[in-house]
């Protein structure tokens, strides 16, 4: 079993560590990490740098590379990049699948199956969707800190392919993993909590904290969340009152002074962000199926005002 993760941030680093700690034992189950740049050399030359709840775990891969010919074709591939990132990844890794590898996508979006089945030629490997609950940061490169949320992994298909192997083997790895058939709500209900805070406080620079404690902003924040249920509701998805309260009632698990990570990118000036997908794909969807997401455009201004204001 070979088992490839690409992308070595905050949620590649969280599974690596887990997985390379269960499966150090096993001679039969290889955990590669796939980046590049510095990171791979401090991963190469010191293992990656993984700290939670206090305890500081040195991860040992079984191969640290960028290399497609030395990875070979993968059983597994966790794609753990940035949205933006999903595209050129799985292009640049293509010679690593084949039709059995299995390929699960982790990133802030619900359209990342759509962007895998357009980028990967036949034969096509089994394309998931997926989402995690977690907040980890890269420090710098090879260390990163995880800073909350369970670590919850969710993933699955919704034809008559059975994956439940994959929820066996990820379980093995200390990985918590549900391989579910209704993987299309799981995703939209994480963009329901993920997408509009990460519109609101970046739009209008504020804190988890300070959305928390104040009523019209909480008010902003639903009516974000029921432009979310109305457009994913015209796919079906079936996005319920309680999933916005289950939605709202998350902020109380996160730090006061917590940031969105559109938020961070944003006021360090990152010009690749996650804005699109967690902004841009959803007011294009609603102008596509006659949603109304005016809340989504007011916010967008602001953003663009302060895009404006960065450049000058």
């Amino acid at each position: 079993m070979k088992i490839g993760i690409v992308g070595m941030g905050g949620v590649g680093s969280f599974l690596g560590a887990k997985l390379t700690q269960h499966f150090a034992p096993d001679e039969h189950t290889k955990v590669i990490f796939i980046c590049r740049g510095e990171t791979k050399d401090h991963i190469v030359k010191n293992g990656l740098s993984f700290s939670s709840a206090g305890t500081l775990f040195h991860a040992i891969p079984d191969l640290t590379t960028d290399q497609p010919e030395e990875i070979g074709i993968l059983d597994i591939l966790i794609i753990a990049t940035k949205s933006f990132s999903l595209a050129e990844a799985v292009r640049q890794y293509q010679p690593c699948f084949d039709k059995n590898t299995v390929i699960i996508p982790l990133q802030n979006m619900v359209n990342a199956k759509e962007i895998l089945c357009e980028v990967i030629d036949d034969p096509k490997p089994n394309i998931l969707e997926g989402c995690i609950y977690v907040a980890s940061n890269r420090e710098r490169p090879g260390f990163v800190t995880h800073v909350g949320g369970p670590g919850k992994v969710f993933f699955g298909n919704e034809d008559a392919s059975d994956f439940q192997w994959v929820e066996e083997i990820l379980r093995k790895g200390g990985v918590d993993a549900i391989y579910t058939k209704n993987i299309k709500h799981t995703v939209w209900k994480k963009y329901l909590f993920v997408s509009p805070l990460a519109t609101l406080t970046t739009a209008l620079n504020i804190t988890f904290g300070e959305i928390a404690e104040d009523t019209y902003l909480m008010a902003q924040l639903t009516k974000l969340m029921k432009e979310v249920q109305q457009v994913a509701n015209q796919l079906n998805v079936g996005l319920t009152e309680k999933d916005i309260q289950d939605a709202l009632g998350m902020l109380s698990h996160f730090p006061y002074q917590a940031k969105s990570s559109l938020q961070l990118d944003v006021e360090n000036h990152e010009d690749n962000n996650e804005k699109y997908y967690l902004v841009d794909y959803l007011i294009e969807s609603g102008d596509k199926w006659g949603v109304e997401v005016n809340t989504y455009k007011e916010m967008n201004e602001k953003l663009a005002a302060h895009s404006r204001g960065n450049s000058t």
